[in-house]
């Protein structure tokens, strides 16, 4: 008697780059890149000088989007130290950084500069520990358009519906004829994948590439081959040869006790075993990947080693067990092409193909264009599709040749456990460096808070004081600002006991001079103004003596207060 549930361990190798994009980007203020690795983090968390802060303001108050970039990039070692996410990054990448952020690229007719935005599409990534992963869903998709091409059996649709521009509008009756039903009913219901998350023992390989669009065919004019100009995007991406580096449970019910129809699926359509899927899947995508393998070769466009390894792969282990059902050939990511998402058939497919400016667009049953994987911007040769991979079910043993191979494209690839290891001392520099940060902001502030409270202290004892005694604090504070400047905290120099000669000496002569001579000083105001002198003036002029004391009149101002 068969379990009710039937639980199956996956293990994804990735045979291309993969990009499966989150919405998310890297952009130029929060991410750096430094020796061919970006280093992605939150801007916040930095800890900025005084002068890198005001000059960070005063780009945001320009709303000066270049020099933003440029600030980021000059002080990219302040912020590197707390990114918690490292990416290598590819040649043309990290060169098309050094030579454009912050800088204008062109200038438009009408004086706006032109700058690069260098916006990097983020691959799907786990919360806090922000790991690379495949969604789940995203297998399950790649199955559905197998499982209803198999149903379709290339006939050509007549309840798909058309918007007045021969686009396809919707495909959902067709989908529900089909599968009998509609998403209670659906045989992929039945399948549950959890998401494909990296092995715990290796550490997922990933790299900012360039996406760049080519002509499938050679386009002509006047004897000479155009050049193309298609666009091109960077992608953060699962690097390819990878053995076994994505592993998730799948699980699969049996229902062969329940016929309902109104709340399960067809019994003709339930898969009983999961290798009966791999089997649907490899169909579709077997032919898909060789068409697109003559396709690229034919052009040039396909590195040729990969290409090799590829049919080597086919025709070896793989192959079998692709024929025999425990791996599944898939393709994930938008940028497998149209062709990955349609269905087989002649006239059945009707893939949307853009028009020139002001032209209206065609519909096709190939598209015109295709993404390719690159290193440069500009590269057209010795390229790599996106999302093919190879999903093992259950697997028992290694598959010696498909580890070799992994292991050849693995060669020269940065070490990122060792790059990990030692920008993790860094880290921990850059934190203690908050640390005291905090700590001296924190003392800072209360100093702050001690100063305002003397301040008003002093301002309530001044308000006490007669006018003759506020005159003798006056000189006391300027005293004591003088030596706050003095060595070892400044470099003021003590000033000359001379009477002749502006500054505070001379101001205390002539405070005494007023105190002795003026009846309106009081006994205790003269002798707070003797007491100040001598406690403050020898700290802040020199000489300082019985010469000095006897110019100041200071035993004339003690005998008034005796």
């Amino acid at each position: 008697m068969n379990a009710f549930l039937k639980t199956y361990r996956l293990a994804l190798t990735p045979l291309s780059p993969i990009h499966i994009g989150c919405g998310e980007d890297f952009e130029p203020t929060n991410y750096v890149i430094d020796d061919g690795v970006l280093y992605g983090f939150d801007p916040s968390r930095a800890v900025l000088t005084d002068l890198q802060r005001s000059k960070l303001t005063d780009a945001a108050n320009r709303v000066s989007l270049l020099a933003i970039q440029r600030f980021f990039k000059d002080n990219a070692k302040d912020f590197m130290a707390h990114a918690d996410v490292l990416v290598p990054v590819s040649h043309g990448v990290g060169k098309k950084y050094e030579s454009d952020i912050g800088r204008a690229v062109n200038v438009e007719a009408s004086g706006n500069a032109v700058f690069n935005k260098f916006a990097i599409e983020r691959h799907s990534y786990t919360g806090p520990q922000r790991l690379p992963y495949i969604p789940g869903s995203s297998f399950k998709g790649a199955l559905r358009t197998a499982w209803l091409d198999e149903l379709n059996g290339e006939r050509q649709p007549t309840d798909v519906q058309f918007s007045f521009k021969g686009e396809a509008k919707s495909t959902t009756v067709m989908e529900k004829r089909l599968f009998k039903g509609d998403f209670a009913t659906s045989p992929l219901r039945l399948l549950k994948v959890a998401d494909l998350m990296p092995s715990p023992s290796c550490e997922l390989a990933r790299r900012v590439l360039y996406a760049v669009n080519l002509k499938k065919k050679q386009v002509i004019k006047d004897g000479q081959e155009l050049t193309p100009k298609g666009i091109s995007a960077r992608k953060e991406c699962i690097l390819h040869g990878q053995y076994r580096a994505l592993v998730a449970d799948a699980v699969l019910p049996q229902l062969q006790a329940h016929h309902s129809g109104k709340d399960t699926p067809a019994p003709e359509l339930r898969p009983t075993d999961l290798r009966q899927v791999a089997s649907q899947s490899n169909a579709y995508n077997l032919q898909r990947l060789q068409r697109e393998l003559a396709v690229l070769d034919g052009r040039g466009m396909v590195n040729p080693d990969w290409k090799q390894g590829m049919n080597k792969l086919l025709a070896g282990e793989l192959g079998k067990r692709l024929n025999s059902g425990d791996a599944f050939l898939i393709r994930l990511g938008r940028y497998g092409g149209a062709e990955s998402k349609t269905l087989t058939g002649e006239g059945v497919a009707n893939i949307k193909i853009m028009g020139a400016k002001g032209q209206p667009p065609t519909f096709e049953p190939t598209t015109k264009t295709v993404w390719l994987a690159a290193e440069n911007e500009h590269d057209q040769k010795g390229l790599l599709p996106f999302g093919w991979a190879v999903v093992e079910i259950d697997p028992q043993h290694d598959l010696p040749q498909l580890k070799a191979w992994c292991d050849l494209q693995a060669q020269g690839r940065r070490d990122m456990v060792a790059l990990r290891h030692q920008f993790d001392d860094q880290k921990k520099a850059a934190l203690h460096q908050k640390a005291e940060q905090a700590a001296l902001a924190a003392r800072r502030i209360e100093q702050e808070k001690a100063d305002e409270i003397a301040k008003q202290q002093r301002a309530l004892q001044l308000a006490s004081l007669s006018e003759q005694g506020r005159q003798v604090e006056d000189l006391r504070q300027r005293c004591e600002d003088w030596a706050a400047k003095l060595p070892p905290n400044g470099n003021f120099k003590r000033q000359d006991a001379n009477i002749a000669k502006v500054g505070l000496f001379q101001d205390a002569y002539k405070l005494v001079t007023q105190a002795l001579s003026n009846p309106d000083w009081q006994a205790a105001d003269k002798a707070a103004l003797a007491d100040m002198l001598e406690q403050c003036l020898p700290t802040v002029v020199a000489p300082w003596g019985k010469d000095e004391r006897k110019k100041l009149k200071l035993n004339a101002l003690c005998d008034q207060t005796a």
